[in-house]
């Protein structure tokens, strides 16, 4: 098992890293050629277009993996329903999402937006089965190297379309160029059995799972985008654009270290998922690890929140330096909440994840229309932040009672050292920030990084934590 975490994460790693720093360029390009409107404007398709990806069957690709029952011929018949759904769906969207939209903001663009998206929720459809196939057989290398390859050829072909005065189009660009590129690379690996059979047998070896995992995933949808959704709404796209760049850098510290766990943890951990005691120290250790590392990332966000605007954007974002200060406060909380969906799969208790997702709902749900009836994106990002801090409390509750046969305070032992790390950092940047500004804002960020770092590892070296980390790292 454990060379098989060393693999997945080896090569997701240089896969979602690589990626991530292709999509902070473009994002970067795009920040600087696109005005606030247009970005929240792409922002409110966006958050639509994930709800019918949800639909479209994104828990089917867990699914195949729990599933120890399935053959070659199943896949081909899910992938002809997965088809089938795709269509039906990018048809609802493009009719229903377009007139809808341009109905409730009273501007004609969302109808051309909505159908020149609609092609990513039938590409998104089609590559479940492939995804599912590829995760389940633990090819992390071929499922990384399309990652990258789909990533640069989408942003090469947004910042050309930037270049050439496309506008919002530019963005839909992307995403349509990465998926397609994704499908094809996927359909290629796996070469899927084909068949016209339509037997609903094959749906129903995997119809439970499915069923309470995209229940839970739309739950899930729901509580994060709300914000979006109410402040297009109620606010307006100026101030959703804003918003929604500084949630895209707090969701970037996440991404990076979640993209490469979860997808590796599920597919290994599936083949014990009766042994309990195994699967909760290899969570609990993977919590400690991370713990170490977003709290000392969500210290360094706040109390740099203008530096990383101003560099990564631009000065037209400058309504978006406060929400990230206060949104960066719930890193950690986000990061540890959302590592449990793949502790939840693996047991098979997806019934149970289901509920935890109502739950954080009604708590996120309540914060967030606490903080539109404020009147400002800071407003929402206080409320936001203390809502998913709370959020993480009440699911790791749930979870290590009902999944790992546990309890709560087993999980926050684990959390001491690395809150008192944050609170150290918190002391210590507070003073020394207006000490290491220049006026070349990149110098800025580098010389403030580097003292962190060294902060950091002082901190380990001194409670004798850093040579325990190292350890279980390479364990």
């Amino acid at each position: 098992m454990k060379n098989e975490f060393k693999t997945g994460i080896f090569f997701t790693a240089i896969a979602q890293y690589s990626t991530v720093i292709v999509q902070l360029l473009i994002n970067m390009i795009l920040s600087r050629l696109l005005t606030p409107k247009e970005i929240g404007m792409v922002t409110i398709v966006q958050v639509i277009i994930f709800f019918f990806q949800l639909l479209a069957g994104s828990a089917l690709g867990p699914a195949i993996v729990q599933n120890k029952q399935l053959d070659n011929n199943d896949y081909g018949i899910l992938f002809n329903f997965s088809i089938m759904l795709g269509v039906f769906l990018a048809l609802i969207f493009g009719i229903g999402g377009g007139f809808g939209l341009s109905a409730i903001y009273n501007n004609g663009i969302y109808i051309s937006l909505c159908w020149s998206m609609a092609p990513i929720i039938i590409m998104g459809a089609m590559g479940q089965v492939p995804n599912g196939i590829l995760s389940k057989e633990k090819r992390f290398k071929e499922i990384s190297l399309r990652l990258l390859l789909s990533g640069v050829l989408g942003a090469a072909f947004g910042i050309v379309a930037a270049f050439l005065h496309a506008g919002v189009y530019s963005m839909v660009l992307v995403f349509i160029v990465t998926d397609l590129f994704s499908l094809l690379l996927n359909l290629r690996m796996t070469k899927i059995k084909y068949t016209k059979s339509l037997s609903f047998v094959s749906v129903r070896k995997i119809l439970p799972f499915f069923k309470n995992q995209t229940s839970f995933s739309i739950i899930n949808y729901l509580y994060r985008n709300l914000d979006n959704l109410m402040i297009g709404k109620f606010l307006g796209a100026v101030p959703l654009g804003n918003y929604s760049k500084s949630y895209q850098l707090l969701s970037l510290p996440v991404t990076v270290f979640l993209s490469v766990i979860n997808p590796v943890m599920q597919p290994i951990l599936a083949e014990y998922e009766t042994n309990v005691d195994l699967i909760r120290e290899t969570y609990l250790k993977v919590c400690r690890i991370l713990a170490f590392i977003a709290i000392p990332i969500s210290i360094f966000f706040c109390l740099n929140s203008e530096e990383i605007i101003y560099l990564l954007f631009g000065r037209q974002w400058t309504l978006a330096i406060v929400p990230l200060s206060f949104l960066s406060l719930s890193i950690w909380a986000q990061m540890l909440a959302q590592s449990m969906p793949a502790i939840w799969q693996v047991r098979n208790l997806t019934n149970i994840q289901a509920v935890n997702g109502v739950l954080s709902l009604i708590v996120i749900g309540a914060s967030i229309i606490l903080g539109i009836t404020f009147g400002s994106i800071t407003n929402v990002a206080i409320a936001v932040s203390l809502a998913y801090i709370l959020n993480f409390i009440i699911s790791a509750s749930l979870l290590m009672n009902r999944a790992l046969e546990s309890n709560l305070f087993y999980l926050l032992k684990e959390l001491i050292k690395p809150a008192l790390l944050g609170i150290f950092l918190a002391l210590v940047l507070v003073i020394t920030n207006p000490y290491l500004e220049f006026s070349n804002l990149f110098l800025t960020l580098l010389i403030r990084g580097i003292f962190w770092i060294f902060l950091i590892a002082a901190f380990l070296a001194a409670i004798g934590e850093l040579k325990t980390i190292k350890e279980m790292v390479k364990g």
